[in-house]
């Protein structure tokens, strides 16, 4: 989803540390963490989950932005 955002110039790797610098985990999703995601859901171990939303986005939608930095108090 983010490869129209990102592009393919010489500009690929600062448009891509800009986009995970308000991220709270500092970095991109692995397609690895999305399938674990999936194969819980799909196992028994969710059989009574219903009705949520799970976003695996690394704390982008928690407010990243508005999170304080390791120097503030």
């Amino acid at each position: 989803m983010w490869e129209p955002m990102l592009g393919n110039g010489p500009d690929r790797e600062a448009r891509m540390a800009e986009v995970v610098s308000d991220t709270p985990l500092r970095r991109f999703g692995l397609p690895e963490e999305v399938a674990a995601l999936a194969v819980l859901l799909a196992s028994d171990e969710a059989t009574y989950m219903t009705g949520t939303e799970l976003n695996i986005d690394g704390g982008i939608l928690a407010g990243s932005v508005a999170s304080p930095s390791v120097g503030d108090a």
